[in-house]
């Protein structure tokens, strides 16, 4: 191979999804490679090239993380009379699969670029001329491993005979057998097989880029799979929103660009001569326009533990700690906080003066807090990944970020952004979520989760309550697309709910990773008057679906059967919008149904008002 270097670019928030640690992605040259694990996410003097994220003690507490949360690299393209290079550092990736096919005879080719000595962007071609393409199949393990499809043995595990493997020979392709079904087939001794969803007894290496045997150990499942399924790479992050007193601190003061330039702190330390400490000091103070003093007053406030956060107060429970955030007014904050709330609840409550609309005063009874999220600060942390199928029921391990699990850091990345929290009446809640006919139609849906294979979390509890205030979202998201004009791919939702705690809040937000995150728009549909709408229209596209009555009368949809009325025509949005997956949702829970005896949410909510 002539060049082993090509390069493609990666949007941050897909190396905390699609595309991180382990994940086949498809080059810019139309390859396909793998993300290889963060040991590796170095400069050019071999130094970890990712950087710190300030001020997130309580989440990495939460998370049971000793060492801090880090953003990836970044590198950009530099053109120079005609030349393109690489300016900054990038993550690495290996190419994968690497045995390629002909498209006109099926000939199986290992690695064609590095014996035809080609680049990665040029052409390889087979003896009858025909154009190689990478092969899509690979082996999967239900332990994370990840190999090369061992193309010969998979071929001849029924031949009784003797026919050794070469590797630098090309006498394996591709054909169908009489019933339409691909097949890897020897032309030395004819045997062939098939391999689809194949399960083998063995995997070669852990990982592409790990040239080690992999450890087989017990309940050991090997299967082969095409690289877009969907048991092939799963990625496990964690999304959290940075609350007070960590929010509340203040940017661009000079302690806060000292404390957050890791460089001059290093440097600053290393300088044992009194005359070149001075000039050091004299320049930071030259470029952040301040006093040599300021300088050194920032350096004692660090020295003395700022930003003074040593155990902060939390529940353990993200969400739990985020709820009670969300409920809690601000004293007097500032515009460059990461946590800014505007709280709304009077203003909406007094929406029901001359209101007659009975469905408009249930909407407004039910709602209990009416929060507009000015300002916000996401960070998703990307805890891992797992792959292949549960074996027996039980849960697959998750592989870290540096595969060995001995890292101090995981990988993050910064969200900014707006949007409006809301909160309903607990009272009415709990006593809708007591109905039978609820609790009944509620529990066939975790019945259904606990025997699929779909991992969605473990802090997840499938609850009436959950379905009910997930449905909801959706349909609020919907809305803000069709009325509003956003797009309902850059919105995203968190269900406040949870077994131990008394939650039930819905956020829809739009998070960018830019600090000046969004221009305002979920803002102003968030005012009560203009929420009221949205919300009203909400519950009125719940009653009805173009698919209905099949969409309302279906026994299940959606993976593992985890949907019930709803599809793409009333509830689904984007899968990068939902953070479930776009199951659990059923509009029965709003709409009601008299067979079923679940009453309309909002009649109910007006009984319950009337006494």
């Amino acid at each position: 191979m002539k060049s082993k270097s090509q390069y493609t670019p990666v949007r941050f928030s897909h190396l905390t999804s699609s595309s991180g640690v382990g994940a086949i992605v498809r080059g810019a040259e139309d390859k396909l490679m793998v993300v290889v694990d963060t040991r590796y996410w170095t400069d050019k003097e071999g130094l970890n090239a990712t950087t710190p994220i300030p001020y997130v003690r309580r989440i990495t507490q939460a998370l049971n993380i000793s060492g801090e949360l880090r953003m990836p690299p970044a590198a950009q393209e530099i053109f120079h009379k005609g030349n393109k290079s690489i300016e900054g550092s990038y993550l690495p990736a290996v190419l994968f699969p690497t045995y390629a096919s002909c498209a006109k005879c099926g000939l199986l080719h290992p690695n064609p670029w590095k014996y035809q000595n080609k680049e990665m962007d040029e052409k390889v071609f087979c003896e009858c001329s025909g154009i190689l393409k990478q092969v899509v199949w690979c082996c999967v393990s239900n332990k994370g491993d990840l190999d090369e499809v061992p193309w010969h043995a998979v071929c001849h595990e029924k031949f009784k005979g003797k026919c050794e493997p070469d590797y630098q020979k090309n006498y394996l392709k591709f054909s169908s057998d009489k019933n339409g079904t691909t097949i890897i087939k020897c032309l030395r001794c004819n045997s062939f097989n098939k391999f689809e969803k194949q399960q083998l007894g063995f995997i070669n290496r852990p990982q592409p880029w790990i040239y080690e045997s992999a450890e087989l150990g017990e309940n050991f499942k090997v299967t082969i799979l095409e690289v877009n399924d969907s048991s092939v790479y799963s990625p496990v992050s964690e999304p959290a929103l940075v609350i007070p007193p960590e929010s509340r601190i203040s940017k661009n003061t000079v302690v806060d660009r000292l404390y957050n330039n890791s460089t001059a702190l290093r440097e600053l330390e290393s300088i044992r001569t009194p005359l070149r400490k001075k000039g050091k000091l004299k320049t930071l103070s030259s470029e952040y326009r301040c006093t040599v003093e300021d300088i050194k007053n920032a350096i004692d406030e660090i020295d003395n533990g700022y930003p003074n956060f040593g155990t902060i107060e939390t529940t353990g429970d993200l969400m739990a700690d985020e709820y009670k955030a969300f409920l809690t007014p601000l004293e007097n904050p500032k515009e460059d906080e990461d946590f800014v709330t505007n709280h709304k609840t009077d203003e909406w409550n007094s929406l029901v003066a001359g209101q007659m609309d009975s469905s408009l005063l249930a909407l407004i009874k039910i709602v209990d807090r009416h929060i507009v999220a000015k300002r916000l600060r996401e960070i998703l942390v990307f805890k891992g990944f797992k792959r292949g199928y549960p074996e027996d029921g039980q849960e697959q391990p998750m592989i870290s970020p540096d595969i060995v699990g001995e890292s101090d850091w995981l990988p993050a990345i910064e969200l900014f952004g707006e949007g409006v929290f809301f909160t309903f009446d607990e009272e009415i809640i709990c006593k809708w979520e007591k109905l039978p006919a609820v609790k009944k139609r509620a529990n066939e849906v975790l019945e259904r989760y606990e025997k699929s294979s779909q991992n969605l979390g473990n802090n997840l509890v499938i609850t009436s309550r959950f379905i009910l205030l997930h449905t909801l979202a959706h349909l609020v998201i919907r809305e803000l697309e069709s009325n509003v004009g956003y797009p309902a791919a850059s919105l995203s939702e968190r269900i406040y709910h949870s077994k131990n705690e008394k939650m039930a809040g819905i956020l829809i937000y739009t998070a960018v990773p830019d600090v000046a995150g969004s221009l305002g728009g979920i803002i102003e549909s968030s005012q009560p008057k203009a929420f009221l709408k949205i919300l009203n229209n909400a519950f009125k596209h719940a009653l009805w679906c173009s698919l209905d009555p099949v969409c309302t009368e279906h026994k299940g949809q959606g993976p593992g059967w985890l949907n019930r009325a709803a599809c793409h025509g009333c509830v689904l949005v984007p899968e990068t919008t939902c953070e479930y997956g776009n199951v659990f949702l059923d509009r029965v829970f709003i709409k009601g149904s008299k067979e079923l005896g679940i009453p309309n949410f909002l009649e109910f909510v007006e009984e319950c008002s009337n006494g």
